[in-house]
């Protein structure tokens, strides 16, 4: 496969499944800020301010007269000058698909176009103003119809396991950023039995944000507990949003890429995939946060982004 055709895609499905978790933080997070309504401002503040550090955005200042979540939800959104919002996301991932027109279907892109247009319709921006909601579900609704007619009408060949490749590396490191923000911001709370209640609702939309809350409700069964949801979003190896199983999808698509079986592939993107699968399948969620979660997370985080940079210096990716 030519390396342009590789890199369209890889960033494709990057740049989609960036603007879909774009759009479910803002979405959970305005629902959190109807169940804090009446608490005092020090909570809305850090559920908002959480979306900027899981973004790695820089701090936003409000204009005058306007509070925090309208300020993040303006830049996050329609703004094209920031690279992090949703419409920068999927103008970019539509611009790849359109340059490999002939290496997806038509199916695919009538949907990445169509959430594009409906994205970019004056009559839907003003509307947003009144019900952001319908903006944060038209574009998970896009995204995971693009990834079904992905998966259902694309012979599984190279190409689609490229695009598999970008959607879960992308998924996996705002993943592992997510915990890392939110166990930071959440220990102390969850210390204080006067703000449990509170602690396990931020915990709550910490698996909304990873669409996992139902999934982590029927093997739990038991109220929301902070160990108990960094175990499901780190190690389940079968929910398709944990760590460990994108991982281990993204390590199976580069060995199907590289042509090698997934236990011999030992190219430097996989061999540092391959430790930090290791780790999450052989390591106890106890021992983990006793020897200190924020430095695996943090070395984990680094592997990935160190991952992602040699599978673009082996395929030539830009």
């Amino acid at each position: 496969m030519l390396s342009r055709v590789a890199d369209a895609l890889f960033w494709m499905s990057r740049y989609l499944e960036r603007a879909e978790q774009v759009a479910r933080l803002l979405d959970v997070s305005f629902h959190v800020e109807l169940d804090l309504h009446g608490i005092l401002g020090g909570p809305h503040e850090l559920q908002w301010s959480a979306i900027l550090f899981t973004l790695q955005h820089p701090p936003i200042t409000p204009a005058e007269g306007e509070t925090l979540p309208a300020a993040i939800t303006r830049r996050l959104t329609f703004d094209l000058e920031n690279p992090t919002s949703i419409m920068t996301c999927v103008n970019r991932a539509r611009n790849n698909a359109r340059s490999v027109r002939g290496s997806i279907s038509s199916d695919m892109w009538r949907e990445l176009n169509k959430l594009y247009w409906q994205l970019s319709d004056p009559a839907f921006r003003r509307d947003v103003a009144n019900s952001p909601h319908d903006l944060f579900q038209a574009v998970q609704t896009g995204s995971q119809l693009f990834q079904g007619l992905c998966d259902g009408t694309l012979a599984h060949d190279e190409g689609w396991q490229f695009i598999q490749l970008g959607k879960y590396l992308e998924r996996a490191e705002k993943t592992l950023r997510l915990l890392d923000v939110k166990h930071h911001s959440l220990s102390e709370l969850s210390s204080n039995a006067a703000d449990l209640s509170l602690a396990n609702l931020q915990w709550s939309a910490v698996l909304q944000s990873c669409l996992a809350y139902e999934s982590y409700q029927r093997l739990y069964i038991s109220r929301v507990e902070p160990e108990g949801v960094i175990e499901f979003l780190l190690t389940n190896p079968e929910f398709p949003h944990s760590v460990r199983f994108c991982l281990e999808r993204a390590a199976a698509a580069l060995a199907e890429i590289s042509g090698q079986p997934l236990d011999r592939c030992d190219s430097p993107s996989a061999r540092l995939l391959g430790r930090i699968v290791n780790n999450l399948q052989f390591r106890d969620i106890d021992d983990l946060l006793e020897s200190g979660l924020h430095a695996f997370l943090e070395q984990s985080m680094q592997r990935c982004s160190q991952a992602g940079t040699a599978i673009q210096r082996q395929y030539a990716l830009h």
